[in-house]
């Protein structure tokens, strides 16, 4: 390649660079940390055993509204995977744990059923109805059945108070007359006196009639009888149970969706968050739960960033020493590999949500060797160009070709040991081979664009291609001479 390719190919390269660094400052992208750099939440989920056999498709139906559920509570690079049956949640940046589980783990099955009896604790038959409520809260009702469900006594309003200390209540319900598929959509609303927080339910076409329907037939029964009452039944357990206002006529009902009141702010929201989303195809059971402190990440991480710093200056030393100036510009093409690959993490952070982990600091510092390596052999076949004779523009030429071939055959069995491993593995690991495989493709295109064009830019000045800056011992050789070799002494006959 003449002077003109080697200049076009390095500015190129450099103009490149610097226009990804451009758009990372202009925008003020930063690099998106994984769990165990940044804190947040790690949930392992299985299927409950009283559900029988369980078949893929439901864990992979499972496994979207989960996913559906963290896109609603707006969790940044949140990591979702299967694992056998288990399933794996990472929530990145996220503290409340116990939040995290109930919103995440929540089967979420929404029923409405009519209240045929109220059977209040310390009545004469509450041991005789239904069982222990410890064990109807087990597991979800039939939907088809009438049942006997458990909850809070409803105040006057209607509405059920979440109290531990207060016995609960026994429910004889009928079957399911209106259900959670039949719920469009979930807004969580603020009471007009600013005191309490509700969950807006938007209808289905058939769901809001058979809703209309209910409602009618149950305002025809007197008004303060138990059977006026609708129950509200969410994952086995009675929310509240209303009771039809007085002003609804009978048979006219309600129409335009319902309300299921709650406490706070978070409650609602998260509620909604779950009735939006859907009733998960599963019921689950958490395996385990662990919160990973911010404080732990940021060690982790200044603790990854030096052990790279100190493995770069170790290779940097050493090349320094081993090939003198061929060894400094070595340096700057470590330091622009580091320079494109730490570019280039935050660009895929910010475009396609890659989160650079633990496990991904890792196959960095791995791949700076990768890289060391590159420069080792084009300075080592440059040696050899030059101690068969050759001249130090001629030498370099040969050299990167005859180098670039090793370079291309290594890195192409790294980088398809890097897909094999990302492909095969799950968690972590896959951020170790992302980041390893990344990085020697990074590497490839470096050599073949800026390692070829400083190498032969300097090869072609007279001031900086001598033998000893270059590397060599001997010290006559110019940069259009071979390399002077030792003379041999020749016996007089």
């Amino acid at each position: 390649m003449g002077k003109r390719g080697l200049v076009t190919a390095f500015v190129a390269f450099v103009v490149v660079v610097a226009a990804m660094w451009a758009t990372i400052i202009a925008l003020g992208w930063q690099p998106q940390l994984g769990l165990d750099l940044r804190g947040g939440v790690t949930i392992t989920l299985i299927p409950a055993p009283n559900q029988g056999e369980v078949d893929q498709e439901k864990l992979d139906q499972t496994v979207s509204v989960i996913r559906q559920r963290v896109d609603a509570l707006g969790v940044a690079e949140p990591d979702i995977a299967r694992q056998g049956q288990n399933i794996q949640v990472q929530l990145p940046g996220v503290a409340d744990q116990q939040r995290a589980e109930e919103v995440i783990g929540r089967t979420a099955v929404l029923q409405f059923r009519r209240v045929l009896g109220i059977v209040p604790p310390g009545s004469p038959q509450y041991d005789e109805v239904g069982g222990d409520c410890d064990d109807i809260l087990d597991g979800p009702p039939p939907a088809d059945e009438e049942v006997v469900l458990c909850g809070q006594e409803p105040d006057v309003g209607g509405e059920t108070e979440d109290t531990a200390d207060i016995p609960l209540t026994k429910y004889e319900l009928g079957p399911v007359e209106v259900a959670g598929d039949d719920v469009e959509d979930a807004t969580a609303e603020i009471e007009q006196t600013g005191l309490n927080w509700f969950v807006s339910l938007d209808f289905s076409r058939s769901g809001d009639q058979a809703f209309q329907q209910l409602t009618g037939e149950l305002a025809c029964e007197p008004v303060g009888a138990p059977t006026r009452q609708l129950a509200i039944v969410l994952d086995g357990r009675v929310e509240s149970a209303p009771e039809v206002n007085a002003d609804v006529g009978c048979n006219q009902g309600i129409s335009g969706g319902g309300i299921i009141t709650v406490g706070g702010e978070e409650e609602a929201r998260d509620l909604a968050v779950v009735l939006r989303t859907g009733a998960l195809p599963l019921q689950l059971e958490f395996a385990q739960s662990q919160s990973v402190s911010p404080t732990l990440g940021r060690d982790s991480l200044i603790a990854g960033l030096q052990a790279g710093i100190v493995g770069l200056l170790l290779v940097a030393l050493y090349l320094i020493v081993l090939y003198r100036g061929l060894g400094a510009l070595a340096v700057l093409e470590l330091a622009m590999f580091g320079v494109v690959v730490y570019g280039l993490i935050i660009v895929l952070g910010n475009t396609v949500r890659f989160s650079l982990t633990l496990a991904g600091i890792a196959g960095i510092i791995v791949s700076i060797g990768i890289a060391a390596d590159s420069s080792i052999i084009y300075r080592e076949r440059y040696r050899d160009e030059r101690r068969a004779g050759r001249t130090v523009r001629s030498a370099a030429e040969h050299a990167f070709r005859k180098a670039f071939r090793t370079n291309l055959t290594g890195n192409t069995v790294s980088f398809m040991a890097a897909v094999v491993l990302w492909l095969l593995a799950v968690g972590p690991v896959r951020g170790f081979a992302f980041t390893l495989g990344l990085s020697t493709l990074i590497d490839t295109i470096l050599f073949a664009a800026f390692t070829r064009s400083t190498f032969g830019l300097v090869a072609r000045s007279p001031r900086l291609a001598n033998a000893s800056w270059m590397g060599l011992r001997t010290a006559s050789a110019t940069s259009d001479e071979p390399e002077a070799r030792p003379r041999q002494k020749v016996k007089s006959r």
